[in-house]
Formats: C-alpha cells, sequence, structure tokens
C-alpha cells in the first residue's frame, strides 16, 4: 500500500522561484522514508505540502498531484489532512503551547471534540508509551531538549496519523536526545506507521528504508541507503560529505 503518492509536483512561494521542481516519488505504508539535502534544497517545503500546512497556512503556486492515504492534502482541510500526516517541527518549543505535558498530549483530541474519557485514556497510553506517566503534570519548560522533541511526537501520533513527519528530528540534541529519538522512530515503523524525515546528515538514520536526495529544488537520487552511500560524487556535490 502507498502512504504518500508525488507526481510532477512543482512549488513557489508567492512572488518567488520554484524551490520544488517536478518532484515525484511514493512512499509505502510502514516504510522510514529519509529526505535529504542541503539546507535550501527544499526538504521541509516538501514535508509542509505533504501534511496540508502548504497551501492551507503558507501560500504560493503549486501544480502536480499529491495524495495522502486517500486525500489530497490541497483539496482537503487542515483537520482532514492531520489525521492522516502530522508533522513535528525542527524546533520542539515553536510547537509546544500547553502548560502541562497531559494538556499537550490532550491538545489534539480536544480539537477534534474527542469525548473527555477516551481523551483521558489517549494520554494515559501516550505517557506510557513515550516514558512521561511521572511527568503528566510537568511544565514542558523544565524537560530536557530529548524529551522536548520526545512529547512533540507523541502529541502529533495522539490521534493515530498514519504518517509522522519529522523534520531534522536529531537538531541540537545530545547522545540521550538522540537516542530518545531514535527508539521512538522504530516503535512508531514497529506499529506500522509510515516516518518521513527530514536530514541533513548523510551518517544518520542509515537503517531508514530508502532515502530521497534533493538538490536545489529537484529529486537527484532516491534508493536505499546502502546505495546512495557508496555515491560518493553526488553526496560530495551535494555538501553531505
Amino acid at each position: 500500500m502507498t502512504a504518500v503518492e508525488i507526481k510532477n509536483l512543482t512549488f513557489a512561494y508567492a512572488g518567488g522561484e520554484p524551490v520544488l521542481r517536478d518532484i515525484s516519488l511514493d512512499v509505502s505504508a510502514g516504510e522510514v522514508f529519509v529526505i535529504a539535502g542541503a539546507s535550501g534544497s527544499g526538504k521541509t517545503t516538501l514535508c509542509r505540502i505533504i501534511c496540508g500546512v502548504i497551501p492551507h497556512a503558507v501560500k504560493g503556486s503549486l501544480s502536480g498531484r499529491v495524495t495522502v492515504i486517500d486525500i489530497d492534502p490541497h483539496e482537503a482541510g487542515l483537520p482532514q489532512t492531520a489525521l492522516r500526516a502530522g508533522m513535528v517541527f525542527q524546533d520542539a518549543d515553536s510547537q509546544i503551547i500547553s502548560m502541562t505535558v497531559e494538556d499537550e498530549l490532550a491538545f489534539a483530541l480536544e480539537n477534534l471534540c474527542r469525548p473527555p474519557e477516551e481523551i483521558r485514556y489517549r494520554v494515559d497510553e501516550l505517557s506510557s508509551e513515550f516514558g512521561f506517566s511521572d511527568l503528566k503534570r510537568a511544565n514542558p519548560a523544565t524537560l530536557s531538549c530529548g524529551q522536548k522533541k520526545l512529547l512533540m511526537i507523541a502529541a502529533v501520533c495522539a490521534p493515530f496519523p498514519p504518517v509522522l513527519i519529522l523534520d531534522e528530528p536529531m537538531s541540537g540534541l545530545d547522545a540521550a536526545g538522540r537516542n530518545l529519538v531514535t527508539d521512538a522512530i522504530a516503535k512508531q515503523k514497529n506499529r506500522g506507521r509510515t516516518v518521513i524525515i527530514v536530514e541533513h546528515n548523510i551518517m544518520r538514520f542509515t537503517s531508514a528504508d530508502r532515502w530521497l536526495l534533493l538538490a536545489f529544488g529537484e529529486a537527484v537520487l532516491c534508493d536505499k541507503p546502502s546505495v546512495i552511500t557508496k555515491e560518493q560524487g553526488i553526496l560530495r556535490d551535494l555538501g553531505l560529505i
């Protein structure tokens, strides 16, 4: 089953030149798929299109076809798209909005008007799964960077989106924080969730199923990590090694 399908996608922010040019790819259900490239290559823009932030919250000119599970994010509203693809931003602090861990975990479900008993059950479930059982009343500001990132992964997973998008999830983390995120990604894959990761460090996530390399808005190569890491010339040209 295909979780994400993109055909001939071109996008330009309002008044600008295209930042993505004729991108075509597909991501299978349950796959860990890494989008790699140097700064400005269009990685984050591509993910914002998949999760519907573009064009609903950020405007621009878009052509081509995007399908996430069974909808076109650009025709569907953000609430519908969020039930299929949830995105964790690079800066976790910018995404945290609640004063306690449990409120953060409940936020998406409350906005979806889920019953209170369902919300309480799901918050307890997420707290146990992600290691927040003893921190539910804690202020997220007191958490480590790794815990904040983990909290946002948990919060985005609350309404069970089949696709999870992580933008530079290792950014700013120490070894302990990176281990927390790595374990969380492995658990989500084991649960059958599709995980799309934006990354610029070619040595991270070598256990991913496939990598897409972007350069100046164009797809250069899409293959297994073992194949891509042998392409030393391409990686050097892209500034990834």
